[in-house]
């Protein structure tokens, strides 16, 4: 059963990743799962628990958080000088073991970059890990990274911020993505970056953010009722921007769009979102000189679902996106996205046919021709809408973490596997490494490989001293009874549509025409071969082969990392070529 903590640095109500993270567990605990956010004392900037409440308790402070619906648990921590907009925990591994062994969590998935968070956790694993080895187990956790990763480009930072970025991708975060057992990326691109900097693929999950299921009323009665209550002529049409009003999300073009479509007594520009900083003060200015833009600063989760369902489109002229729930969240309502393309949204939004595309975050006068063009042609924005709506539906929150919850399930059965192989070695011998994969479980101390293969009972383990390893050979296994069951079946039909049987008089009446079956007639024998041979490759195992002395032990591929390590141990060079 997965027990879950999610580890975020703050929690809010309107910004994407911290969104995220508390999205995941709610659907985590919807699917039954028990799920927590550790985080800090901070809720949008402002600290919501004191430090000295969080000592009197311990270390940390959980409570039910009825805002948001999940048990939060706050650690120690404060907000970072630099880089900006991060809280740095303290004392974390400490606290953190201590929650791990209380609330016996057995997966950790940690937010974002450039705090500390997934570098505590990652030394706070690597160190149970460590005990396991050297033969005092404790509970390990499997431990997940979601970086929301975003480039650091020069269009995107100033230089002090990016080249911050850049030493902390090279340093912190190739060692994160390298030693997390899953690393969740939002989009295919942010895949391949993760590889470039270590991450196996096999452990890479997509995890495109995840976005919950809106309810409420029908689209036109709620797009009345907003126009009504903001005093909005009717059939006014709704473009759309909602997050963070500031800098990096570049909400100043979005004025400068509507001042272009001013003139249009049938558009109204809405921005909604906290409003961060000078920068916020002065898009309110902006925008409180141009008369067909409305902005509503931060607005609560329903006010939200309403305007989403309310909008016509919705507009985001980012410098920078991991991906963009909230584009995913007005497109799973119908609304086609006008985007500047950003990071993951070059992704998620596809060009022309669940919104458009624009060339870079400063093409506002493109931005203002795309939607003239669709406000005049409704067919085009609902078709659209449409397109955009089935797209998004692939992206749930509780699809995801349904498929991510299997991915983890078979994780933390390996590791109790492997746990329990450990403690099965005698304590004078140091387990170096252990592995399950399938019916095998194998693994690696001082002095031996352990090979043990379960079938359907306990089946004795083969052990192989290290010293007595000769070679380790590459080695390709064929089903060869696939094979010879085929060609059996072949012959026997090749006999029996050649000799007049009940079989010959099927397929007579069977076929429609005489050229029918006779072509029959030839294929027939030849499926079941062609078939076998397919299974016969389909089912090929590569591996190794590990000699020593008289006994021979065959391991698939997926346990090359420990062959290797047997590699190190040995004074003689093990591996050699095909015999």
């Amino acid at each position: 059963m997965l027990r879950l903590g999610v580890i975020m640095y703050q929690t809010s109500l309107s910004k994407g990743q911290e969104l995220v993270a508390q999205r995941m567990v709610r659907e985590f605990r919807a699917q039954n799962y028990d799920a927590f956010l550790i985080t800090s004392p901070y809720h949008d900037g402002e600290a919501v628990v004191s430090e000295e409440e969080i000592a009197a308790r311990g270390g940390f402070v959980h409570v039910f958080d009825e805002r948001m619906g999940i048990p939060v648990i706050r650690v120690a921590g404060a907000p970072q000088t630099w880089p900006p907009r991060r809280i740095a925990l303290r004392d974390f591994i400490t606290t953190l073991g201590r929650i791990v062994d209380d609330l016996k969590l057995n997966v950790l998935i940690v937010h974002s970059t450039l705090w500390n968070g997934p570098e505590e956790v990652l030394k706070f694993v690597e160190w149970r890990r460590n005990l396991a080895r050297d033969g005092f187990p404790q509970l390990t956790p499997i431990f997940c990274h979601m970086s929301h990763f975003q480039e650091a480009s020069p269009e995107r930072y100033e230089m002090a911020e990016r080249t911050y970025r850049e030493a902390w991708n090279e340093t912190s975060l190739s060692q994160i993505v390298k030693g997390a057992d899953l690393v969740l990326v939002v989009s295919p691109d942010e895949k391949q970056l993760m590889k470039e900097m270590g991450a196996d693929e096999e452990r890479c999950f997509l995890f495109p953010g995840g976005i919950d299921e809106m309810r409420g009323g029908e689209q036109g009665e709620e797009a009345e009722a907003f126009l009504a209550k903001h005093q909005i002529p009717p059939g006014t049409k709704l473009v759309t921007s909602l997050g963070s009003v500031e800098e990096r999300k570049n909400t100043m073009a979005v004025v400068e769009v509507a001042r272009r479509l001013a003139g249009r007594p049938d558009v109204r520009f809405v921005i909604a979102g906290m409003e961060q900083g000078e920068y916020g003060r002065r898009v309110r200015e902006e925008a409180g000189k141009v008369p067909n833009v409305l902005m509503l600063g931060a607005i609560s989760e329903e006010e939200k679902a309403s305007l989403i369902r309310a909008s016509w489109m919705n507009i985001i002229m980012s410098r920078s996106e991991a991906l963009g729930i909230t584009q995913l969240e007005f497109m799973s309502n119908g609304v086609p996205v006008v985007s500047s393309g950003a990071g993951g949204q070059q992704w998620v939004v596809r060009d022309r046919r669940d919104g458009v595309l624009l060339d870079g975050p400063d093409d506002v006068a493109g931005a203002a021709r795309v939607i003239s063009k669709l406000l005049d042609d409704g067919r085009e924005q609902r078709k659209m809408g449409r397109s955009a709506r089935r797209r998004a539906e692939s992206y749930s929150m509780s699809r995801l973490v349904h498929s991510l919850s299997h991915r983890l399930e078979r994780l933390t059965q390996e590791r109790s596997d492997e746990e329990s192989l450990r403690r099965g070695i005698p304590q004078e011998e140091r387990v170096l490494e252990a592995m399950v994969s399938g019916q095998l479980r194998v693994v690696v101390t001082n002095r031996r490989l352990i090979v043990k293969k379960e079938e359907g009972g306990e089946a004795e383990p083969v052990s192989l001293p290290l010293v007595e390893i000769d070679q380790v050979t590459a080695r390709t296994r064929y089903p060869w009874y696939v094979l010879v069951a085929g060609a059996a079946a072949s012959a026997g039909l090749l006999a029996a549509v050649l000799v007049p049987s009940p079989l010959d008089r099927l397929i007579a009446q069977a076929a429609p025409s005489s050229l029918v079956s006779e072509l029959v007639r030839s294929a027939l024998p030849v499926a079941p071969i062609a078939a076998s041979l397919a299974l016969f490759f389909r089912f090929r195992r590569r591996g190794y082969s590990v000699h020593a002395n008289r006994d021979l032990v065959f391991l698939p591929e997926e346990f090359l990392r420990l062959l290797k390590l047997v590699d190190r141990l040995t004074p003689r060079e093990l591996f050699g070529e095909d015999a």
